[in-house]
């Protein structure tokens, strides 16, 4: 096994770690533990938890830019938007252990300087990944051309992130079709006149 598969290995074991104990008794031990080795084998790999926490970070990130690039595939106008930010939605229970990763990540940056400006980057990635999906339907007339598209790029994030933890605390609180209609709802706001008459499908 190459020396970046196994950093991967540790990573998972890690997530894995993460779902069943929480960030906070998430140790190189506990992970060396997941893993059958010892705590020297996961510090050839990662120097200390810090690092190992930025490098699963990362693995988050790429896994939930692919599930977007993957559902935007094929796909044009609301249609796209829509798969777009479906696709890191817990809409099946399948989705929720990356959620509680990414939630106990957020927690653990806390006072952690280097992990919060990590944060911040990948946000404003994603950020930019739907201003321009939103600039592209304002350019075929899909939606107003009086709104502003970094607040509603955000809006749509702040929209996901609300429900992917919800449905973390508690997983009954927003089932499938109620976390699409939520996602629609927003989007027909922002459609613009000749096309506000398309239906909120729940």
């Amino acid at each position: 096994m190459s020396y970046s598969d196994r950093r991967l290995e540790v990573t998972e074991a890690a997530w894995r770690v993460i779902i069943r104990e929480g960030l906070d008794r998430t140790s190189m031990r506990a992970i060396a533990q997941e893993l059958g080795s010892s705590t020297g084998v996961v510090t050839h790999y990662f120097r200390d938890k810090d690092e190992l926490m930025l490098f699963a970070l990362e693995r988050v990130f790429e896994n939930l830019f692919e599930d977007m690039k993957t559902s935007a595939t094929g796909r044009h106008g609301i249609e796209r938007l829509e798969q777009m930010i479906f696709a890191v939605l817990p809409l099946e229970a399948s989705g929720v252990p990356g959620w509680k990763v990414w939630v106990a990540f957020l927690g653990y940056a806390i006072g952690r300087e280097k992990l919060v400006r990590e944060h911040q980057k990948r946000y404003e990635f994603l950020c930019q990944i739907i201003c321009q999906e939103l600039a592209d339907l304002q350019a075929a007339k899909l939606i107003r051309d009086d709104i502003d598209l970094t607040l509603e790029a955000n809006a749509l994030i702040a929209l996901v992130d609300g429900i992917g933890t919800g449905v973390v605390i508690n997983p009954q609180q927003f089932k499938a079709d109620q976390q699409r209609y939520l996602v629609r709802r927003h989007i027909k706001s922002l459609l613009a006149t000749s096309n506000s008459s398309i239906s909120v499908k729940r």
